[in-house]
């Protein structure tokens, strides 16, 4: 790393493109950690005397030699170093700089966070503004480094219910493939599987804005209602729902009202990590009407399925590959 870059970073002076590479540099290894917390001490030591602007490093360490014996901040540094070892990945560095008040403008975070409930799974987290989230199967959230910052916005891709830590100053951001949320504080379930290309917000408490691909708020809702929209379509439907439908998921209990069978099947694909295969053409076309405990065999489940749809079907296990399901 080119020692004028660091200096430059410490002086403030460093360009976004030098602050990158800095950081990206910070990243690689606890050498490179050390080096700069050698340099960071050789440099405050040195930062309060005059024309020490364009000093090269050779200068400023020659300085810092008859510096030091004017001084007696060796403990303080040696203590700082100490607990900026400890900072582990660049979320506790950009951190540890903050507290130090090296930096405060134009902070480029790279590093991003995600975590992906697999197939026939559900996942519980806390995110860092103390905001919890259940994950339903096949369900993916990422956020960036400055999340605990103050920077609160998520991309979510499947199902989750969210529970968020009130912030008036700093709203929450659900994005998904079709469309956003805006909340401050509230609780609410959103389904966003990009391979469905549709996108369901159902609020149970507090308010929430729905967002478009552009960052506009262009409506709002109320508890009890949820808003559903279709790539395929043009406009967002809005209405009152028994909240419990959408959101009993969380308990293992699902409730069809009226849902295509093809639709069906692609949740059950992703409970159970299974593949079905449609076989017999006017099947996906029927509905279902009932409630499905999500905790039961796959076959038990099929067999509720059969009692009021014209559905068989065939299981065929396979070898190192998720079962596959005739639905003839």
């Amino acid at each position: 790393m080119d020692t004028n870059i660091i200096l430059k970073y410490l002086q403030g002076k460093a360009s976004e493109e030098e602050k990158v590479l800095f950081l990206s540099w910070m990243e690689e290894s606890h050498q490179n950690r050390d080096e700069f917390v050698e340099f960071k001490k050789i440099w405050a030591l040195t930062a309060k005397q005059k024309n020490t602007e364009g000093l090269t490093w050779s200068e400023l360490k020659q300085n810092s030699i008859i510096e030091t014996k004017k001084r007696t901040l060796l403990n303080r540094f040696v203590k700082q170093a100490a607990i900026f070892i400890f900072l582990i990945g660049l979320g506790g560095t950009a951190q540890y700089f903050i507290s130090q008040n090296l930096f405060k403008d134009n902070l480029v975070y790279t590093k991003q966070y995600s975590v992906k409930t697999p197939l026939g799974q559900m996942t519980n987290m806390e995110l860092p503004d103390g905001s919890s989230v259940m994950l339903n199967s096949g369900t993916t959230i990422s956020y960036s480094g400055d999340f605990s910052n103050g920077h609160r916005e998520v991309y979510i891709e499947g199902e989750a219910f969210f529970d968020i830590a009130k912030d008036k100053e700093h709203p929450f951001i659900v994005n998904s493939d079709c469309l956003g949320v805006k909340v401050y504080g509230t609780t609410f379930n959103v389904q966003a599987y990009p391979e469905d290309g549709k996108f369901a917000v159902t609020l149970i408490e507090g308010s929430v804005g729905i967002l478009n691909n552009t960052g506009e708020e262009v409506s709002k809702l109320v508890p009890g209602e949820k808003a559903y929209f279709s790539k395929n379509e043009t406009t967002i439907d809005i209405r009152l729902v028994d909240t419990e439908m959408y959101t009993s998921w969380k308990e293992g209990l699902v409730t069809f009202r009226n849902e295509k069978l093809e639709d069906i099947a692609k949740q059950i694909e992703r409970w159970y990590n299974v593949e079905i295969v449609i076989q017999k053409e006017d099947l996906s076309e029927e509905h279902y009407f009932g409630t499905i405990l999500k905790n039961k065999p796959i076959d038990q489940i099929l067999e509720v399925l059969k009692l009021t749809t014209s559905l068989q079907y065939e299981i065929v296990p396979r070898a190192n590959k998720p079962t596959l399901i005739y639905w003839k």
